[in-house]
């Protein structure tokens, strides 16, 4: 029950819901219990009363007159003694048990004596089944009869079908309110809790806009009281991030510019020396490593210009089955090398619109990186798979050593999977570069794990028909 439990409450909206839901559910239930309970008492507390009064009259008429003529009065006053109807009875037993007294309205039938003892100058109140065979009220009572030693008993009955009825569809009409109720105040509630959330809601659109903006502060005026706080200190916090992001991609580009013209001239410095030198292997390896510090300066220098949004993608018509041609081309010579066999399914051409020097990069990084990171005597794959509106780029290679717990981290600057920053032809900037440049161009750069073989998955390349539109 813990999914459920966490579903409930895990949002601001569904824990209101859930106790408004709650709450008036319960008050639903038993505003309807109780006035189910009112009305029906009084229903049957009014035919209580009539039966009562009735009685009461008999009683005073047969006490003040002997049985025979009091029947007759009764059956002149109230006609349904009488018999011809199924609505009231009467019937009177001594104190041995004998009917002295009954309606004809009876039938030659009698009536159901009460299953307890009545008590003296009380009423006693009790359902029975009627001679005619209809659920009946019937209201008992002892009194003294004119000639008689021992106190009679009196039952004063009448059909109760009608009352029942009643009551049901008072039932009926209790529960379709009750119902039609909680389904408006639930309706009432759904609207009143996302009303009451929509400043919540809008705060964080503003909020996720502020992250992508952080330079404009977030509408605080027009919220709620309570929200002004937030939004006051999460715009300090933005302000701040975005002063720290600003400082340090002004510091790396500076050091990047600082380092290029250094970086020349020890290159140009240790080439001339390699020329008169007799042993010139250590002064490659030099070269190497200013290469490789090259390489790092011009990545910092891409992600700095490109995440400033100071270098823009340039969109034209670009064949993308080519491009991966040229770039296989040039992972050929370090896949040799490495004996690492490429694999490639490609169609004879693909045309996108996107910037061929960015897809080129991404490219290039990607298979690179494959190759370098690939154990030797294995394979890279590359395909260009078809999707709903277009294709799919998928770069694999083995990684045996990779965890799923290391694909959030791929991308991240300088990242290995080895703690040692062992020496290596790479910046360490490649696959960093990569998701910047794919943003750029609207793509989506994922990795996953399959099988020990890591997929780099690029896409949408869109067909330039299906971003066209269709042609009327």
């Amino acid at each position: 029950m813990s999914w459920l439990r966490e579903w409930a409450l895990g949002s601001i909206a569904r824990r209101l819901l859930t106790f408004l839901f709650g709450g008036l559910g319960v008050l639903m239930i038993s505003l309807f219990l109780l006035l189910d309970y009112g009305l029906a008492r009084q229903i049957s507390g009014r035919l209580d009363d009539t039966l009562l009064a009735r009685a009461r009259g008999v009683a005073v008429l047969l006490e003040a007159h002997p049985g025979g003529k009091a029947l007759a009065e009764l059956q002149a006053f109230i006609p349904e003694y009488a018999g011809g109807g199924h609505t009231d009875f009467l019937q009177i037993w001594d104190d041995r048990g004998h009917t002295m007294l009954a309606s004809a309205s009876n039938a030659a039938a009698n009536l159901q004596p009460p299953a307890a003892v009545v008590p003296a100058n009380l009423p006693y109140f009790y359902d029975l089944r009627l001679p005619d065979g209809h659920r009946g009220r019937g209201v008992a009572m002892r009194l003294a009869l004119p000639g008689s030693a021992g106190d009679a008993l009196l039952v004063v009955a009448e059909e109760r079908e009608q009352v029942d009825l009643l009551q049901r569809r008072v039932h009926v009409v209790l529960v379709f309110g009750a119902l039609g109720t909680a389904l408006l105040a639930a309706l009432l509630s759904f609207l009143a809790v996302r009303g009451g959330l929509r400043p919540l809601i809008a705060f964080g659109a503003h909020a996720e806009d502020e992250g992508l903006m952080p330079s404009e502060a977030l509408p605080a005026a027009r919220m709620p009281r309570e929200l002004r706080p937030f939004a006051d200190a999460l715009h300090l916090a933005f302000q701040r991030l975005h002063d720290a992001l600003g400082r340090e991609r002004r510091f790396a580009r500076d050091v990047a510019h600082e380092l290029r013209t250094p970086l020349a001239e020890m290159r140009m410095a240790v080439e001339l020396v390699q020329r008169d030198s007799v042993d010139s292997a250590p002064l490659q390896g030099a070269i190497a490593s200013i290469d490789r510090m090259r390489r790092c300066v011009d990545g910092l220098l891409s992600l700095s210009r490109y995440e400033a949004g100071m270098d823009r993608a340039q969109m034209e018509p670009l064949d993308v089955a080519d491009l991966l041609r040229r770039a296989l081309a040039l992972a050929a010579g370090p896949a040799a090398e490495r004996d690492v066999r490429m694999e490639a399914v490609l169609p004879p051409e693909y045309w996108t619109m996107s910037d061929p020097a960015l897809l080129e990069r991404i490219v290039d990084n990607l298979l690179l990186n494959a190759v370098a990171y690939a154990p030797c005597h294995t394979s890279v794959r590359l395909s260009l798979q078809r999707v709903d509106g277009g294709s799919c780029l998928r770069i694999g290679n083995d990684a045996p050593e990779l965890e799923p717990a290391d694909l959030r981290r791929l991308g991240e600057r300088f990242w290995r999977k080895t703690p040692a920053r062992q020496s290596s032809g790479h910046g360490g900037l490649g696959l960093a570069l990569s998701h910047v440049l794919a943003q750029v161009l609207g793509l989506r750069l994922q990795f996953q794990l399959e099988h020990g073989v890591l997929w780099a998955t690029l896409e949408p390349l869109r067909d330039i028909t299906a971003m066209a539109g269709p042609v009327s």
